[in-house]
């Protein structure tokens, strides 16, 4: 049996609300050491308070984080976009993409990360640079968006280089193809 690092979409989803305390603390108090706390609140209100640009940021930011996915497994891994399929969670409210075959377990986890770095990290350092508050708010939202994503990297921590996983067709995370 291959040995699986694997969460269901319930316990990622509970597992990434744990995160949020220290992705916050990681991510705000830079920000309100550099502009001050009373700065940072009304930066972050600057996100929501035109709801329909915040709601189409959530949107399109989500579709962007799982073809981010998708795109970094078929570019370092030589993928083939017919083993690529994209799909959504009702009980979990997760989207996902799943890619069938089976990826180096280093391309794999740059496939994870890509999402976060660039939707999360990027955005987070362009708006604590250049004081961009609206930014601010969609780098720290598609950050904590990502919890999961750093939950599987934390899942294959101890994964030796070289190895092959397969994504799990219905749980978060991978199995390990090749033998320990």
């Amino acid at each position: 049996m291959p040995k699986e690092y694997t969460l269901s979409f319930g316990q990622a989803n509970w597992y990434a609300l744990i995160l949020l305390i220290p992705i916050g603390v990681l991510l705000l108090v830079p920000y309100a050491s550099l502009y001050s706390w009373s700065t940072l609140g009304k930066d972050l209100v600057l996100f929501i308070k035109d709801f329909p640009l915040f709601i189409l940021a959530v949107v399109v930011g989500t579709f962007a984080h799982e073809l981010l996915h998708a795109i970094s497994w078929v570019w370092l891994d030589a993928i083939s976009w017919s083993n690529i399929h994209f799909g959504f969670n009702w009980n979990a409210l997760a989207p996902y993409v799943h890619c069938s075959q089976p990826i180096e377990v280093t391309h794999y986890r740059w496939g994870v990360a890509i999402p976060g770095i660039v939707l999360g990290v990027v955005p987070y350092l362009c708006a604590l640079v250049f004081h961009y508050e609206w930014l601010l708010g969609f780098s720290l939202f598609f950050t904590l968006a990502a919890g999961g994503d750093i939950l599987i990297l934390w899942l294959l921590r101890k994964v030796e280089k070289g190895k092959k996983v397969q994504d799990h067709p219905e749980l978060v995370g991978c199995r390990i193809i090749e033998s320990d």
